[in-house]
């Protein structure tokens, strides 16, 4: 099972599009089965996808599974382009299990004995990699795999560098990451973050590879501003020991229409140009990791 991260810092490059993307064609062209997880509280994806929920719904989704309080299987919906865990607004304010909530100081601040031994019992709960959150998501997906019922889990993260960035980026031990980007300053800012926050991940754990499967330049036009940031881009990913992927993703119309009709690119116009480039880019993925 494969599993690859979608992600940069930087928003509106094309991030949910491109994993909705990749998705439905893996989906829809090379009959693979796909698993979706949305790690981005503004819930793009889980529109995109066509997923039938209601914002403000009960629906069981990552907020619940990030707490503890749900498996990842029982949060599952089916959609035309794989299954998807959804997001939800309520992630947005999950920074991980406090050491000592309001509630359980309040009833144990009389008993000393009891509140240090709660203490230390979460204390033993946060730090154990069999049970913490940094690695729940990484112990769920384990479970899938060995059920084998996925070839490919594609992750949405959220659009900054903070804590649901950094359980995305733990997610799995063998993570394939590929960076949206446009040609452009902004962009190139962004990555180099985000390669810094990579190597900090990978230097406290050894056993972890996070691998840059590449660049996915976006809303490209072949103009002269454009080829200039494509060959900083070309530099920047060979001291980064990755790609530019060579096919890139030419500005269309169709995208924001696709949008706005809630599906992804492919199944709205798979004529178009985007849709198109993003068929030849899940070929060139394919090739990258030996099934082309």
């Amino acid at each position: 099972m494969e599993v690859l991260l979608f992600i940069l810092q930087k928003g509106g490059v094309g991030k949910t599009t491109s994993a909705a993307a990749l998705a439905s064609v893996l989906t829809q062209v090379h009959r693979k089965r796909v698993l979706l997880v949305s790690m981005d509280p503004q819930r793009n994806l889980d529109m995109i996808c066509g997923a039938p929920i209601q914002r403000g719904s009960e629906q069981p989704s990552m907020y619940d599974v990030l707490r503890g309080d749900r498996r990842l299987e029982e949060v599952l919906v089916p959609t035309p382009i794989g299954m998807l865990a959804p997001a939800s607004n309520l992630m947005y304010q999950w920074t991980g299990t406090p050491l000592l909530s309001l509630e359980e100081y309040r009833s144990l601040r009389d008993d000393p004995r009891a509140l240090l031994a709660q203490l230390q019992a979460r204390y033993a709960q946060v730090t154990d990699p069999a049970q913490d959150d940094t690695h729940r998501l990484e112990r769920e997906l384990q479970d899938m795999a060995a059920q084998n019922r996925f070839d490919y889990v594609i992750v949405d993260s959220n659009p900054d560098l903070g804590y649901l960035t950094t359980l995305s980026l733990l997610c799995w031990p063998a993570l394939k990451v590929i960076i949206p980007a446009f040609a452009e300053e902004a962009s190139r800012e962004a990555i180099l973050e985000l390669y810094d926050t990579i190597r900090v991940l990978e230097r406290q754990d050894f056993n972890r590879s996070i691998q840059i499967l590449g660049f996915l330049l976006t809303r490209y036009e072949n103009v002269r501003i454009h080829r200039h940031y494509e060959k900083f881009m070309q530099r920047m990913a060979k001291k980064m020991n990755t790609r530019v992927f060579k096919t890139h993703i030419r500005k269309c119309i169709a995208v924001p229409e696709a949008m706005a009709s809630k599906q992804d690119i492919w199944s709205y116009a798979r004529t178009s140009t985007a849709a198109q480039d993003y068929a030849a880019w899940t070929d060139e993925i394919l090739g990258l990791l030996g099934e082309g």
